[in-house]
């Protein structure tokens, strides 16, 4: 095969590091094409590159530097360094890779200019972020493998459509892969990904995007199409970013603004991973730890912004990933999300916030060590969201359990361990059942209530099972309807132990033990209510004195019937119905 490969030394291409090769390389490249080469071979050197030249008089980046013919692979020696040289151009790249096919590019170092480049003013491009490494538009069949690309002004990679969307010439990037590559501090994004289809990024080290003089996004990976309202002119879909490892990236590591079908799966991140409003996104398998002494900025695991203009749903997917270290381990917004079997650990905001979203499962989450010194950490929280189900989660050693501010919830099957407060619906609907609720001594903070209903929340509080509790494990204040049935609640050491105050309430079937070792406890204690119903209740005080097993003194009109009670009395106002009662 070594007929099939042309040397760029044998060819004249200097590699002196004092000769501006570009136009060297460039007719070396076109000759090997020409004359039936399959492969370029660049041997130990320092190539400087006029990453300007022939650049287009209005996208300066296009048709500039390096002009790579299809079908051909370039192969660089490790120690071959591909120089730009220092400019004041808004925009360059060191390779152009334009409407062309089957091509590679392999090994070797290319370095720009971010440090030496004059960055002088040119109006609307004056943030010179337009300095790419590789620029791919409008390819297909593309591989870069193993190169080590740094230090330019705009991209490392950019992977973009030759054209708009809207337009008939729009040729969009496909099969491309960029493997195995280290890119690191370019002042926008280390990859940039406008408008393709078919894009993997695997197994690279990505590191410092932004940092310095660096100029927003700032994001390791960023894959956002152009588009205006709901008109899409450059569309990125079908994404896998799978296997990396994301370093200091300053504004996330990888971010979906606006995709279609993205998978962003088995990386290692230290920074943020967004599903922006990217559609159809599946965020799994990632390792997020955030280092110790990173900045102090508060920080996501792994969020998204929202529903796309002129789409109905995210279709998102965050499973399985291990994220620690961060201010709020998921931040879910948009619709139609599923968040599942994720580890969050050692947060001091949020474990998974649902804010102004809809149709979200939160189901299998283990939510752990949520401590603070400034704030009340919170395991789960949803705020203006509608139609959210918590499912099956473990909440251990948070100070708040599950917070709910609006909207129709559901939280289910859930184990919280070590709290100081459990579940409290502040606003909207909730029905909460078969939890398991253990404060278990928290000491972090004075223990609350268990589960608290305020202001004007309503909630169906069904097959829970409270224990070792030493403040009220259910608790409503709310001028709304509460159910309260089917309940376990063991051993009570409480003066009160379900405290209800205003609206009109239902506690049927519930089982309570109460064993207190000072006072007259009082187990059911109504206060404001009218209209209340008590009903099938079993009530057994173990303590040595008798106790008030129900006591509506201070309610009108309540309903106390086939109530079950083992060393206690019904303490009642003089308008209540009584019937069935038996007491032992």
């Amino acid at each position: 095969m070594a007929e099939f490969i042309l040397n760029a030394a044998d060819f004249g291409v200097p590699g002196d590091g004092k000769t501006d090769s570009t136009e060297r390389i460039n007719q070396c490249l076109s000759t090997a094409v020409s004359k039936g080469y399959h492969t370029v071979w660049f041997p130990k050197g320092t190539y400087l590159i006029d990453a300007t030249l022939g650049g287009d008089l209005n996208q300066r980046f296009r048709n500039a530097g390096i002009i790579v013919p299809g079908n051909l692979e370039i192969m660089m020696d490790p120690e071959c360094i591909m120089k730009v040289i220092p400019n004041s151009s808004w925009g360059y790249s060191a390779f152009y890779v334009g409407k062309q096919e089957n091509i590679t590019i392999s090994g070797g170092q290319i370095i720009g200019e971010r440090d030496e480049h004059t960055y002088v003013s040119a109006g609307i491009r004056s943030t010179h972020e337009w300095g790419f490494g590789i620029c791919i538009e409008g390819c297909s069949n593309v591989l870069i493998d193993d190169v080590k690309i740094s230090d330019f002004t705009g991209d490392g990679i950019i992977v973009s459509p030759r054209g708009l969307k809207t337009n008939q010439d729009y040729r969009t990037s496909e099969q491309i892969i960029i493997r195995r590559c280290e890119v690191r501090r370019s002042r926008r994004n280390n990859i940039s990904i406008t408008g393709c289809d078919m894009v993997t990024v695997e197994e690279c080290l990505i590191e410092d995007a932004g940092t310095g003089n660096g100029t927003a996004p700032k994001f390791g990976i960023d894959i956002e199409g152009y588009g205006e309202g709901d008109v899409d002119y450059e569309e990125p879909i079908n994404v896998s970013i799978r296997n990396n490892h994301f370093v200091g990236n300053v504004s996330s590591s990888v971010t979906n603004f606006n995709g279609y079908g993205i998978l962003i799966e088995g990386n290692h991140s230290d920074n943020t991973i967004s599903y922006g409003y990217g559609t159809q996104t599946v965020i799994k398998g990632n390792i997020l730890r955030r280092p110790e002494d990173a900045a102090a900025a508060p920080r996501v695991g792994i969020t998204g912004l929202g529903v796309s203009q002129g789409k109905e749903t995210s279709d998102a997917v965050i499973a399985g990933n291990l994220i620690t270290g961060f201010s709020t381990g998921i931040d879910v917004r948009g619709k139609s999300v599923l968040v599942t079997n994720n580890k969050i650990s050692n947060f001091e905001n949020t474990g998974i916030l649902v804010y102004q979203s809809s149709d979200v499962k939160v189901d299998g989450n283990q939510i752990q060590n949520g401590l603070s010194e400034t704030r009340r950490s919170i395991g789960l929280r949803a705020v203006l969201s509608d139609d959210i189900a918590f499912l099956n989660n473990c909440l251990i050693q948070v100070v708040d359990g599950v917070n709910v501010s609006g909207g129709n919830m559901i939280i289910k099957d859930n184990l919280l361990r070590k709290f100081s407060r459990g579940i409290w619906i502040a606003q909207g609907n909730a029905v909460i059942e078969g939890n398991i609720l253990n404060p278990d001594a928290f000491e972090a903070v004075p223990e609350s209530y268990s589960v608290s209903v305020t202001n004007n929340a309503g909630a169906i509080i069904k097959n829970n099972t409270f224990k070792e509790f030493k403040n009220y494990p259910i608790y409503c204040s709310t001028s709304a309807k509460t159910s309260i049935i089917g309940n376990h609640l063991e051993r009570s050491p409480l003066l009160v132990t379900i405290y209800i105050s205003a609206g009109v309430h239902e506690i049927f079937d519930n089982t309570i033990s109460v064993n207190r070792t000072a006072g007259n406890p009082i187990v059911i204690y109504i206060n404001g209510s009218a209209g209340s119903i008590v009903s099938g209740n079993t009530i057994n005080n173990l303590s040595a004195v008798t106790a008030t097993a129900i006591q509506t003194t201070t309610s009108t009109n309540s309903k106390i019937i086939g109530n079950r009670i083992f060393k206690g009395t019904i303490n009642k106002h003089s308008s209540d119905t009584i019937d069935g009662n038996m007491i032992v």
